[in-house]
């Protein structure tokens, strides 16, 4: 080899070394060391967050570092456990300091820069980067917030359907089995209801529901037996008048009645083959007459309003009609055992209702 190529061989050798020792310098000067960790994610608006975690570096030894100052693009969220004065974690602990930012859109990244102190009274200061999610983030679509409310009583089906988010409505579309067909858009605050009336008891009812072209659920009418104890005349002279029957084969029945306007309360037992009334006097305003029926058998709840004659039957409920079962009055089927019955029937009765949430069609 000529002793050019040989002077040109050994400058080379001495940079490699030379930068090697400089990575060997830097890494024992570095020792003391935060890890930082950041973690993005997309949010609903089209924005993105970041969520720091902070622990110190994984020492073989028992000195103990803490936050100097700390930098960010921005400002962290409320809450942020990375703060002038934390104590860094070991690695070995499981655990870590954390801290969220949340960015819009046209950020392209965020920074956090740590200064620490350890009580062996080294000292160090540790950056990070974390560019945006990856592709972008878009604002998600505002998703409709729908609900209903179904029940059955001894004459029909009630349904009640609205919106809770103004930023996107839900479609309901109400479908009985006798033909009738609609869809609504209900705005928040304006609830839809309707009764659907059995009109031929024999071939039964029952609704279907939509919500925004998707089925949520198919409801039947329930006839329980209970309903033919009791009838009701309604009428402006005399107010409300139920008359109960209890068939000679049925079993000795409790009849609770609760009057909203002066919360009177009745309680009738009937035996069977034998018939009682009862009477709640008109009044200068509506009221409803919430009720119990039940024995060892069977339970059933419900309520019928009454109205002066002076003042029109609001359009979302049926008018009263003198024979019960033909009211279109409100009221909720509630079938439960006798042991249950016990405890129902010490309680001043409001009106059951199977509230049923329609988030997920």
């Amino acid at each position: 080899m000529n002793r050019t190529l040989k002077r040109v061989l050994g400058l080379a050798g001495s940079a490699v070394l030379g930068l090697a020792g400089a990575v060997t310098f830097a890494s024992a000067a570095q020792a003391h060391h935060v890890e930082i960790e950041g973690i993005t994610e997309c949010t609903p608006d089209g924005g993105w967050t970041v969520v720091w975690q902070v622990t110190d570096w994984n020492s073989q030894g028992d000195v103990v570092g803490e936050i100097e100052t700390v930098t960010v693009d921005g400002e962290f969220n409320e809450g942020t456990e990375i703060v002038p004065g934390a104590v860094l974690p070991h690695p070995s602990t499981g655990d870590y300091l954390e801290g969220s930012q949340n960015f819009g859109a046209d950020v392209t990244g965020a920074s956090i820069t740590i200064d620490a102190v350890w009580d062996n009274g080294n000292t160090n200061t540790s950056s990070a980067y974390v560019p945006a999610p990856e592709g972008g983030c878009e604002a998600e679509e505002p998703r409709p917030e729908g609900y209903v409310d179904v029940w059955t009583d001894c004459f029909g089906i009630n349904v009640y359907a609205w919106n809770e988010s103004e930023e996107a409505l839900a479609e309901f579309t109400i479908e009985t089995s006798d033909g009738f067909s609609e869809t609504v858009t209900p705005a928040v605050g304006d609830d839809y209801y309707n009764y659907f009336e059995v009109t031929d008891p024999d071939a039964g009812l029952a609704v279907t529901i939509l919500i925004d072209g998707e089925l949520y659920d198919t409801f039947e009418w329930d006839d329980n037996p209970m309903c033919h104890y009791a009838s009701v005349e309604s009428d402006c002279e005399n107010g409300l008048t139920f008359t109960l029957t209890v068939p000679a084969d049925g079993d000795e029945t409790t009849f609770y009645f609760w009057e909203s306007l002066t919360e009177t309360e009745q309680e009738v037992v009937v035996a069977p083959g034998e018939t009682g009334t009862v009477n709640f006097p008109p009044a200068a305003e509506e009221f409803w007459v919430y009720y119990e029926i039940y024995n060892d058998k069977d339970f059933i709840s419900g309520e019928t309003p009454w109205y002066p004659c002076d003042v029109e039957t609001p359009s979302e409920s049926p008018s009263p009609k003198p024979e019960l079962p033909k009211t279109g009055s409100s009221l909720t089927i509630m079938i439960s055992s006798a042991a249950a019955l016990i405890a129902a029937a010490g309680v001043i009765f409001f009106l059951m209702r199977r509230r049923r949430a329609a988030q997920d069609w």
